[in-house]
């Protein structure tokens, strides 16, 4: 959306809200436990001043008095001391330096009923605090005596407790208003780096790198998860690049040769005969560029997840046979033995798919096994898997090349391979084929010699 606001200053209110949040919950904490303590403690010393003048009332059979010292210990303008007899005379009343506390009938009837009770007062602006409690003269209430004192002094400390706080606060916020913004600016300055370099990058040049020292978290991820992608997508366009020109370099051998003949063909009038010769060898010309755009175009269709897969419940045993059956008569022309090592097997595949595997294999097999060798094309099941195996006895696969030959135009003798029909494309089809499959192939050398082509695929994709 247009209207919201950088990540930055997202991350710098939500910083600072939550800063404020908290300092407030800590600060509301803080003030009513302070007030509630002295309050709790104001209320203490309220009650030992009543008890000590209670000690220091003297109920006579004259009447009621006041030590006076007692008195005077109260006369000031935080205390007062009022004492009443039955009728409601007052003995002794200080409570003018204070202010006009009231005398209300029912707490003076209440504690001549023998209850003693705390009441509060707004005097002039003040909050006093008056106990109001009766006097015994052997076990009879004979008066009443009441105590007050002014909370002006704790007021005065939990206004200043709240001013600080309230001046704490803006202050506080600011701070963390200007922390949230440089903390936020430095834990984004990675993704900035990020920014900075994928605006940067041209598809000519794929090879920069992030290279960020950074902890094993969100940040840290996302800076090695962007040079991992960079990392990729560099090697998908170099293999893009590779396929291209060599691509382009197979498709110019045919074109060139096919220019050739028809030059050849039109230099000057041929015979019937050294035209039929010339139109074989085109004929093989556009058999060998059918094969190459046929065999890209398999590839072009893996490369973007849409190989096609028919899948059919496949009587893999019975599919070898018929290919065999049919590469015999090629196998006795060059010499060579062909047999079946199967075991019955069923599996769910796409069987044009599997067959285009196979002819590839055995073509290869062919080509590169001398008269008097042996290719053996086998299959067994192994579990949820099945094993399918073409080996021959032939020059074998050296062991540098076993993997490399799996990708696209890659030639073990680039000069003998193309000689022989070769392009380079075949085994990185039956790749292709085998993990659309969701199988694996692989290649190695058995004891004797020679190379084995051996795929495991699903019984069930």
């Amino acid at each position: 959306m247009r209207g919201r606001w950088p990540v930055r200053w997202r991350l710098t209110l939500w910083y600072t809200a939550l800063w404020l949040a908290s300092m407030v919950l800590l600060g509301a904490g803080l003030y009513v436990g302070i007030r509630d303590e002295l309050y709790d403690s104001f209320m203490e010393q309220l009650q030992r001043q009543t008890s000590v003048t209670q000690g220091a009332v003297q109920a006579g059979a004259d009447g009621l008095s006041m030590n006076e010292q007692a008195v005077a210990n109260l006369q000031d303008d935080e205390h007062f001391v009022r004492l009443l007899t039955r009728d409601g005379d007052a003995v002794v009343d200080t409570a003018a330096d204070l202010g006009e506390v009231p005398v209300e009938g029912a707490l003076i009837a209440a504690a001549l009923a023998g209850d003693t009770r705390v009441t509060m007062y707004q005097v002039e602006g003040r909050a006093i605090l008056v106990e109001t409690s009766p006097v015994y003269r052997s076990e009879q209430v004979v008066g009443v005596l009441q105590v007050g004192a002014s909370r002006e002094d704790l007021d005065e400390v939990l206004g200043l407790l709240l001013l600080g706080f309230g001046v704490a606060a803006p202050i506080g916020v600011l701070l963390a208003a200007i922390g949230g913004y440089m903390l936020a600016g430095r834990a984004l300055a990675p993704v900035a780096t990020i920014t900075t370099l994928a605006g940067s990058i041209q598809a000519n040049d794929l090879s920069a790198r992030l290279g960020l020292d950074l902890p094993d978290d969100e940040i840290g991820r996302l800076a090695r998860t962007f040079d991992a992608m960079l990392a990729r997508i560099e090697e998908a366009f170099e293999r893009q690049r590779r396929f291209t020109g060599d691509a382009a370099h197979e498709l110019r051998t045919p074109l060139t040769f096919l220019h050739s003949h028809v030059d050849y063909a039109l230099a000057r009038p041929r015979t019937p005969e050294e035209y039929r010769e010339a139109f074989r060898e085109i004929d093989g010309d556009l058999e060998r560029v059918t094969r190459l755009v046929s065999s890209l175009l398999t590839l072009a269709r893996a490369d973007t997840g849409t190989l096609p897969l028919q899948l059919e419940p496949i009587d893999l045993a019975g599919t070898i046979a018929m290919l065999i059956e049919q590469y015999e008569p090629l196998a006795q022309e060059a010499g060579i033995s062909l047999v079946s090592a199967t075991t019955p097997v069923r599996l769910t595949g796409d069987a044009d798919r599997l067959i285009q595997i196979l002819v590839n294999l055995l073509d290869n097999a062919l080509r590169h096994t001398p008269a008097g060798g042996r290719i053996e094309v086998g299959c067994l099941p192994a579990g949820e898997q099945v094993r399918l195996w073409v080996q021959d006895s032939g020059e074998g696969i050296p062991v540098e090349h076993q993997q490399r030959v799996f990708d696209r135009f890659h030639r073990i003798d680039s000069g003998r391979a193309r000689q022989r029909g070769g392009v380079g494309l075949g085994l990185s089809i039956c790749k292709m084929i085998a993990e659309a499959h969701g199988g694996t192939i692989a290649i190695s050398t058995p004891p004797g010699g020679g190379a084995r082509v051996e795929l495991r695929l699903p019984v069930t994709p």
